[in-house]
């Protein structure tokens, strides 16, 4: 797959073809409902049905969230698993010298800790000089080069595995500084043999830096500490997209190389773990600390990726595979909402101009159209809140401006939302080649690789 960086995909002909494609379908949406009133009535309270429902699924995670719940009892130092941190870099240089001094300084056995860090050959900056030089300071490091074109982060972790040698295997981005007792608590869950994978959360260290860091900050934040904990609290589709996940190395071995061919591919391995039968469970007490895209661009590079690679996965899972388990009934039938969600957002927001109309009639005529639409707006806010009181219980500590963010929350949404269409777009109108774009400059700045 091509990898390029932010700033090799400048505004083009590519960007004009898009949102042409974009217009021409918004329209195509919104002339039958200036014909059909009925079409019109129909697509508006499809898409209040939508919001209605996501609200509700937000609060009922908040709820299903809160309860603390603590892995089973740490085994003795001397029954410890042996543990292979996986870090991936390219063009890393300004987050990889923290990250790996994160890695080597976990509370955890000297001998039962590896730290392999594979990076690119053809990183333009000092990211091989920093791997390479880790690896001679300290015993724990070990340097896998990749020489060959960047492929994305699957080609870059498929190649590090191969140097592993623990029996428990974290994958983390390179700007994911553990905290020091994440690996501790990890590998208490796998004391159940039915656990094949376990997620903590990320928390960002960047909310300062711009308007843009500060609001992926908050959303990232709410989403892995509801919704990710709700999950797997629920028996849903548990997911460990982000940018650390813990594995046992048998089950990596058995599941085979993460799919190269996705731009999501976290997401296609947590799909083909409980397809296999393994659960994954997420524990929002293992944290690690992570930097946020703070130029717009990065930031968008890496929501469209995020949203094109949930597309691609929806194409190849749905149907067949959901008929039956594993995994259980309620895990299929998550997973095909929620990916089927997010295949009819862009429909939604294309018909928004014929929606418009119909919901504004609607709100000044109906106080119950009135009332779920208040219950839409609102519960973003309440959700957010929530959960930096549940961070509050639990010792986590945010910077000051992370509690304003919620009221940036509804024009942060909006953009990301053309984010998920021009990835629509994309992916089934112009069915354009997947390209992996970076959230990194060449020069290192704006780093996250997620």
């Amino acid at each position: 797959m091509e990898t390029l960086t932010p700033s090799d995909t400048a505004f083009s002909a590519r960007s004009v073809a898009t949102a042409g494609a974009a217009a021409a379908l918004s329209v195509v949406l919104v002339v039958p409902g200036l014909v059909v009133p009925v079409y019109a009535r129909f697509v508006t309270l499809a898409a209040l049905a939508v919001g209605v429902g996501a609200a509700v699924r937000l609060v009922v995670a908040v709820v299903a969230a809160a309860p603390r719940r603590e892995p089973p009892a740490e085994r003795p130092s001397a029954e410890l698993p042996s543990v292979s941190l996986v870090v991936t870099a390219y063009n890393e240089a300004d987050v990889l010298p923290a990250t790996i001094d994160a890695c080597t300084s976990v509370d955890y056995p000297d001998d039962r800790l590896q730290v392999v860090v594979g990076y690119e050959a053809a990183s333009t900056d000092d990211t091989a000089a920093i791997a390479k030089a880790a690896a001679d300071d300290n015993p724990k490091v070990t340097a896998v080069e990749r020489d060959a074109s960047p492929g994305g982060k699957a080609s870059a972790t498929n190649h590090a595995l191969t140097a592993v040698s623990g029996s428990v295997v974290g994958v983390l981005d390179a700007d994911q500084r553990l905290e020091s007792g994440a690996v501790r608590r990890a590998v208490r869950w796998f004391a159940d043999d039915a656990v094949v994978c376990v997620k903590g959360r990320c928390l960002g260290t960047n909310p300062g830096e711009s308007l843009v860091a500060l609001c992926a900050t908050a959303d990232r934040n709410l989403v892995e500490r509801t919704e990710f904990v709700a999950r797997d609290r629920l028996g849903g589709f548990t997911l460990f997209t982000g940018g650390q996940a813990f594995f046992r190395a048998a089950t990596l071995e058995s599941a085979g190389e993460y799919d190269e061919s996705v731009l999501l591919e976290d997401l296609d391995m947590a799909y083909r773990l409980q397809r296999a039968g393994g659960t994954v469970r997420v524990d929002p007490g293992i944290v690690t600390r992570e930097t946020n895209p703070a130029s717009v661009s990065a930031w968008w590079h890496q929501r469209k990726r995020w949203a094109r690679g949930g597309m691609q996965v929806a194409r190849r899972y749905f149907g067949a595979a959901l008929r039956d388990g594993p995994p259980a009934l309620p895990a299929r039938v998550d997973f095909a909402v929620t990916l089927g969600l997010l295949l009819a957002l862009p429909v939604f927001v294309l018909a928004a101009p014929l929606a418009a109309g119909v919901w504004l009639t609607a709100v000044t005529q109906s106080p119950v159209v009135r009332w779920l639409s208040a219950f839409v707006f609102v519960t973003p806010f309440v959700a957010s809140y929530g959960m930096l009181a549940l961070d509050a219980r639990d010792g986590y500590r945010h910077d000051r401006r992370e509690y304003a963010a919620p009221l940036l929350l509804w024009p942060y949404v909006a953009v990301q939302v053309w984010a998920v269409v021009a990835s629509f777009i994309e992916e089934f109108v112009l069915r354009r080649p997947a390209r992996y774009v970076t959230s990194t400059s060449d020069d290192g700045d704006a780093s996250t690789p997620e």
